[in-house]
């Protein structure tokens, strides 16, 4: 339990995150790259603060020891029972999925519908059986052989849309498909994530999707009846930000409603935005969601995936910095030939010529914020073994900063001489 004495301390801590993620975020925006690259570094960088100086552990040769509370007690402590550290992470995860929804645009996935999601289909099967067998062939087990194949599943194209508009070719054919298959892609990611959680048999996985099905169904259902009434309220409700309360307090409930359906929270979120998104009304409080999200939740998720290095300290021993190399190239390679292949050719398959193709498979080759939920959302549910989760997180963070580098080189290259 948190100790009362220890509530200021906390917030001490959850200050200079802040400070370390907006510090960073920043210097790696002036390198034009995307924030979140600083944010899990400065996660990085306060997670060994933490170790070295306010934990009274000897580490590296160094005994140092700071007469404060063991601040890494809630932070790094995963028997602790309540954290509070972890439970500003979760909310970020929410909102990150809740924001992922409103942006769903239902109006561009009919215009690419078809293209976008044969292209989605198979930017996630290739990736997922190609990291699954591998992972069996170099003698990982089953379940870490799905996790790796569930990593290698997700897409972000945020670094891919800013590259295509810095061409002027994103309203292209080949930049609507992108867009659209990375929407749907990340639909089916979360819904396979949700069933990977939920499985201890073939029964459990039959259960598991009708569960989901009906969690689509029903939610939605209800949600497209009743939303607009809802959100009318907000309006009426004569008290600032009323509009701002109601579309959280849905967020929520339906986040509350997927956890107890045993189909994760995530799920929810996800349904909520997209629920909230349809409606009008959405653009009134989108700038305030993105505020309340990107200005504070948000940030402290990506800081506390870096942090969770150091949970484990024997993760920076020499043989296990050795087997986290080894991993991050399997990741790394199977995720580029993965997309490569399976958007491409899903793509062609689809009617668009070779060169289009391979822009697609190019175009979607980003891994970032929901790969690193999927990591995270695994090693939290128990479903990767308590000595492969630390090397699995430090892996997944190299293969989502090395692909965000990569992406724009090859999509410059694969769009030469295009406007």
């Amino acid at each position: 339990m948190i100790k009362t004495e220890d509530i200021f301390w906390i917030l001490i801590l959850v200050a200079f995150a802040l400070i370390f993620a907006r510090f960073l975020g920043y210097i790696v925006n002036r390198l034009k790259q995307p924030p979140v690259i600083g944010e899990i570094l400065a996660g990085i960088l306060l997670g060994g603060i933490i170790v070295l100086f306010f934990s009274g552990q000897k580490y590296f040769l160094f005994d140092i020891s700071i007469p404060i509370p063991d601040l890494s007690y809630y932070v790094l402590n995963e028997e602790l029972e309540f954290s509070p550290f972890y439970f500003l992470a979760e909310i970020g995860i929410l909102f990150l999925l809740f924001i992922s929804g409103l942006e769903t645009s239902i109006t561009r996935l009919k215009k690419t519908g078809k293209i976008s999601l044969i292209v989605a289909i198979g930017g996630v099967i290739a990736p997922f059986l190609l990291g699954f067998f591998i992972g069996l062939i170099v003698g990982f087990e089953i379940i870490e052989s799905v996790a790796i194949g569930l990593i290698l599943t997700a897409t972000s194209v945020g670094v891919t849309v800013r590259t295509l508009m810095d061409m002027e070719v994103l309203n292209s054919e080949v930049g609507s498909t992108i867009l659209g298959a990375a929407v749907i892609d990340d639909i089916i990611g979360i819904i396979l994530l949700a069933l990977a959680i939920g499985i201890s048999s073939l029964a459990d996985a039959i259960w598991i999707g009708i569960r989901i099905a009906i969690f689509f169904f029903v939610f939605l259902y209800i949600g497209l009846k009743i939303i607009d009434k809802i959100l009318k309220l907000g309006e009426k409700i004569i008290l600032p930000k009323a509009f701002l309360s109601i579309s959280l307090s849905i967020l929520f409930i339906y986040a509350f409603f997927a956890e107890e359906s045993g189909i994760s929270g995530i799920i929810g979120a996800f349904v909520a935005g997209i629920l909230i998104g349809t409606n009008i009304r959405s653009k009134k409080i989108e700038d305030d969601i993105k505020a309340i999200g990107y200005g504070f939740f948000i940030p402290i998720f990506f800081v506390w995936v870096g942090t969770k290095l150091w949970a484990n300290n024997t993760i920076w021993q020499i043989d296990s910095i050795v087997s986290i190399l080894i991993l991050s190239t399997i990741l790394i390679s199977v995720g580029i030939i993965g997309k490569i292949l399976g958007c491409g050719l899903a793509g062609r398959l689809s009617g668009l010529t070779n060169k289009e193709s391979l822009q697609v498979g190019v175009g979607m080759i980003p891994r970032m914020e929901l790969a690193l939920i999927i990591v995270t959302a695994t090693i939290n549910s128990k479903l990767i073994p308590e000595d492969f989760k630390s090397k699995i997180l430090a892996a997944t963070i190299i293969l989502t900063i090395f692909t965000t580098l990569l992406t724009p080189i090859l999509i410059k290259a694969t769009f030469k001489n295009e406007k």
